[in-house]
């Protein structure tokens, strides 16, 4: 049985997307696909325009047979935990294929690029440590490396992200085949194309432009969610934190609790506090990550903890995915789980957290996913 896996975030799901899933099917010829999709909050460290169980729905009803969701934990990432977390759950349901999309489409030259890393881990570790050591951002410290090892460069977001991909499954020698479809818009064009990029259409639609010939029905884009509705439960949490607790949350780093505390009073936006922390060190989607992390009060002992998955969620499927699901259930690696009440994980609970923290913009998202979930731990002990 051929079974696709695509990577996905759908925020939101546009032609482009679509594009590319008739490229894969059309490529692989499966009988089956899943999608593996970052849920409420994405890799860029924003909260996803709309909740995932839309998007799981635009989905399935497009060609998905099974979406799954990429835990948080791994989802508000950088790219080498997005890819681990990504592959490891394809793998476990049983996908076969992998297709993703690249700005530059070279299969064999990602392979070879991964292959080398493999053979040379330690060399290749090294030398992003000693770029990183000279300022550079990781990705950055990430190409310096390879251009050193291998007079070779992976710049674009997708091309990094195709790369993280090879090395997963060539790392763990997962036995699925790796495909990729070559890109053909720009991942930051801000404007709309024939085929435009997912961030041009937030843009879009946050400015009531009409983008209905990209986005299919635009009966699921009436509430839209907005990262800077979040930020004053941001700048309370900063307010009132010391340095000590701000310092134990996720990839506060090297001392960036002091520039937090600093300049957390002089704006009054998402974007302009983003802006202020931004640097040659780090990336505005690693500070946007951050700052998800310091909203959501996780640790970096609550990410230790999440880190190892025993389960695999499902978000949506169709007749044909339930029909799979009840023949792997009894053997399948992971405990398969629909329900947030049928397991418990502490990547669970950060699932739980991102979820009522949206519900603060959209009261539907706790009735519909956290109704029968206590609200305090001691009442569910």
């Amino acid at each position: 049985m051929k079974i696709l896996g695509v990577i996905v975030e759908y925020n939101p799901f546009h032609t482009g997307h679509l594009y590319h899933l008739e490229q894969a099917k059309a490529l692989v010829k499966p009988d089956l696909t899943i999608a593996v999709m970052s849920g409420n909050f994405v890799q860029r460290g924003e909260v996803a325009i709309i909740d995932k169980c839309k998007r799981s729905e635009i989905a399935v009803h497009h060609g998905i047979d099974i979406v799954i969701e990429l835990p948080l934990v791994y989802a508000v990432q950088s790219a080498d935990y997005f890819c681990h977390g990504a592959i490891h759950l394809l793998n476990a349901i049983g996908v076969t294929d992998i297709v993703f999309g690249s700005e530059s489409g070279d299969i064999e030259r990602f392979k070879d690029i991964a292959c080398a890393i493999k053979n040379s881990p330690e060399r290749y570790n090294d030398e992003v440590r000693k770029a990183m050591n000279q300022g550079y951002r990781y990705p950055d410290a990430c190409n310096q490396a390879l251009s050193k090892i291998l007079n070779k460069s992976i710049t674009t977001p997708n091309d990094l992200l195709g790369l993280g991909y090879v090395k997963e499954i060539m790392e763990h020698d997962y036995p699925i085949e790796i495909h990729c479809i070559h890109r053909s818009n720009d991942y930051h064009e801000t404007s709309l194309q024939k085929i435009s990029s997912a961030t041009a259409l937030r843009i879009a639609l946050k400015n009531n432009q009409n983008v209905k010939d990209y986005l299919f029905d635009m009966s699921y884009y009436q509430q839209l969610y907005d990262q800077e509705k979040l930020f004053p439960f941001l700048k309370y949490t900063i307010m009132t934190q010391n340095r000590d607790q701000l310092k134990n949350y996720h990839l506060v780093d090297e001392g960036i609790e002091n520039l937090l505390k600093k300049n957390i009073m002089l704006y009054s936006s998402h974007h302009d506090f983003v802006d202020s922390l931004t640097s040659r060190r780090y990336t505005r989607t690693r500070i946007q990550r951050m700052l998800v992390h310091i909203l959501l009060q996780n640790t970096k002992a609550n990410i230790q903890e999440a880190l190892n998955t025993d389960y695999i969620r499902i978000l949506k499927m169709n007749d044909q995915g339930q029909r799979y699901l009840n023949t792997i259930k009894k053997k399948a690696q992971k405990k398969l789980v629909t329900n947030l009440k049928q397991h418990h994980h502490p990547a669970l609970d950060l699932e739980i957290k991102a979820t009522r923290l949206l519900s603060l913009l959209d009261q539907n998202i706790y009735s519909n996913e956290l109704k029968n979930i206590p609200i305090c731990k001691k009442d569910q002990d």
